[in-house]
């Protein structure tokens, strides 16, 4: 019997948020132990991780940069913060609800041409890297380097934030998006398709088409709901698949996340940089999985059993 929703919610946020701290308890600890000639605190590793995480998580005081004006760390999480979200909860949604859909439409209309065509895109999804198809897409429709394909509203390599301008932010996320959701969506296809074909075999798939159901609305209905538990986990499963990939399109595109700050950061040793992003990275994906739980929870209420 699954439990009351709300309580799944607390449940998943309680667990998300100790996610959290121990991600970054662990990744405190070992900048320490690997590096401790980076570092002249002279305080107890214990004393100072407790420092650290209070701060961390009660005042967001996640030390300076080493690096001159040596800027809080947490100022400049929170500047790029926006758009890593942008990207990534776009592309999350993006990837997942269309692979589920194409992964509808396979199983409804096997051995067709679109069918084909879709499996073929699959492949190719998963198979390309996502740093040559942001280029390929960056030659496709970006200005400067011989746009090939105009689109209205496209327009790579100048992000602006939603609060300035939404028509300007979605076009300046439309492309990165979908660059990063493509192998998501493969993903999510495959596991839809086959699960809706497993589930066509069972009791409840008969006795709706028994009852005069057709064979839209039985999908649509009933297998769908079911076919949903093992694709939306294996959504979860793949985020931090999914924060890796944006942070190579957040590259390509220019688009001013945190990530941005990497390749600084490791060439100048700058830890506490380093640190920051390591959080932001296992927030990415403490937030795709809890969101994806949270979807499954309201459509299957066996999960929500303690």
């Amino acid at each position: 019997m699954g439990g009351s929703y709300l309580t799944y919610v607390a449940r998943r946020l309680a667990a998300a948020l100790v996610i959290a701290v121990l991600v970054t308890g662990i990744t405190f600890v070992m900048l320490r132990v690997l590096r401790p000639e980076s570092f002249d605190d002279p305080r107890p590793l214990w004393e100072q991780t407790i420092d650290f995480l209070w701060g961390a998580f009660t005042r967001f005081d996640l030390g300076n940069s080493v690096q001159p004006p040596f800027p809080p760390v947490g100022d400049l999480i929170l500047d790029g913060l926006p758009a890593d979200l942008s990207l990534f909860l776009g592309a999350l949604a993006i990837g997942t609800v269309t692979g589920m859909a194409a992964g509808v439409h396979r199983s409804r209309h096997p051995g067709t041409f679109g069918s084909r065509l879709l499996g073929v895109a699959g492949l190719l999804a998963l198979c390309a890297p996502v740093y040559w198809v942001a280029l390929v897409a960056i030659s496709l429709f970006g200005d400067g380097v011989g746009r090939i394909v105009g689109l209205p509203i496209v327009d790579t390599g100048v992000y602006e934030p939603l609060t300035q301008d939404p028509v300007a932010w979605l076009g300046s996320l439309l492309v990165p998006w979908l660059v990063v959701a493509a192998p998501l969506a493969a993903i999510c296809m495959r596991m839809t398709t086959a699960s809706i074909d497993e589930l066509g075999e069972e009791d409840f798939i008969r006795t709706a088409l028994g009852k005069g159901l057709t064979p839209r609305a039985v999908t649509v209905r009933h297998a769908l709901p079911a076919a949903a538990s093992p694709t939306l986990a294996l959504a979860g499963a793949y985020t931090p698949l999914l924060v890796g990939n944006a942070l190579l399109v957040e590259q390509v595109f220019n688009i001013p996340g945190v990530f941005r700050e990497t390749t600084g950061a490791i060439s100048n040793g700058d830890f506490p940089v380093l640190q920051g992003l390591v959080l932001v990275g296992a927030l990415l994906v403490v937030i795709g999985n809890l969101a994806a739980d949270l979807v499954l929870g309201r459509l299957d209420p066996r999960v929500r059993a303690p």
